[in-house]
């Protein structure tokens, strides 16, 4: 049997678009296929942010819950930030099994990106932020993308916050062939919960990455649940010099399973989504 998947494609074909606007996908229009002409000519542009009756969870200018959605250059941003203040402010949330978004641009100052619910590949993308600014509780792979620290009065800033709650769940956050540089000092994480998973494999890290690398944030004395990996990377800020004790190793055999796309993709979804 031949399974055919039929994605319908949202296109822009203008020179610049940057409509100011939120967007959401609901749970039931699945098999969506966003399309822009580049992350500098097109982008989703809104100011939202957690506070008053806005959480941080309503905040992102653009917001995925549907299955098997894809996107293609284009730059989701959200604007609240600007000024300089410090506020959870999602530039888009992913709350949606088999994900991809190849050339995409992600753009605030805190909570950049929910990387929430579901198995998800980012490649060729551009994530810009200084406080936990790729967090959430995901199953991803970031392959070949640029981790840029923004401008922040709060220093030294997270690039992520993982979120995995059980050591038996999935998740995790795998960078692969990544750079981590910027304008402001960062951690490359900091534990949101007990199981935290992150991985740096083969990413070239400039001198913004603090030299103590991570932070345990509330498990401190109970690190030995975390799992925070840097394998094979290089640039000023790999040094390993000052790094927390805690961090763990992995065998080439071990990390074959996470940077491997069958960590995101064992049952082929990937191959199947358009090209």
């Amino acid at each position: 049997m031949v399974l055919i998947l039929c994605y319908i494609c949202l296109s822009s074909r203008s020179t610049h678009c940057a409509p100011s606007e939120k967007v959401s996908i609901p749970q039931n229009k699945s098999f969506i296929l966003l399309e822009g002409e580049g992350r500098e000519q097109t982008s989703i542009e809104w100011a939202d942010h957690a506070g008053g009756e806005s959480s941080t969870a309503t905040s992102p200018t653009f917001a995925v819950q549907s299955a098997d959605f894809m996107a293609r250059d284009i730059t989701f941003k959200n604007t609240y930030n600007v000024s300089g203040s410090i506020t959870p402010a999602m530039a888009a949330l992913v709350s949606a099994d088999r994900s991809s978004f190849y050339r995409c641009g992600f753009v605030s100052v805190q909570d950049t990106l929910g990387d929430m619910v579901g198995r998800h590949y980012y490649e060729g993308c551009y994530v810009e932020g200084a406080i936990d600014f790729i967090f959430g509780t995901g199953q991803s792979i970031f392959q070949g993308c640029e981790l840029w620290t923004s401008p922040t009065p709060v220093s030294p800033g997270f690039v992520t916050a993982q979120g995995r709650e059980r050591e038996a769940d999935p998740g995790g956050f795998v960078f692969k062939d990544c750079t981590v540089r910027g304008v402001t000092p960062a951690y490359l994480g900091r534990a949101w919960r007990r199981y935290a998973r992150v991985i740096f494999f083969r990413t070239d890290m400039a001198g913004v990455v603090v030299s103590q690398g991570w932070d345990a944030w509330d498990y401190r004395g109970s690190e030995g649940t975390l799992t925070m990996v840097e394998a094979g990377c290089t640039g000023q800020g790999a040094n390993r010099t000052g790094r927390v004790p805690w961090t763990k190793t992995m065998s080439a055999q071990e990390l074959d399973k996470f940077v491997d796309l069958s960590y995101v993709s064992r049952d082929g979804w990937l191959d199947a989504q358009p090209r």
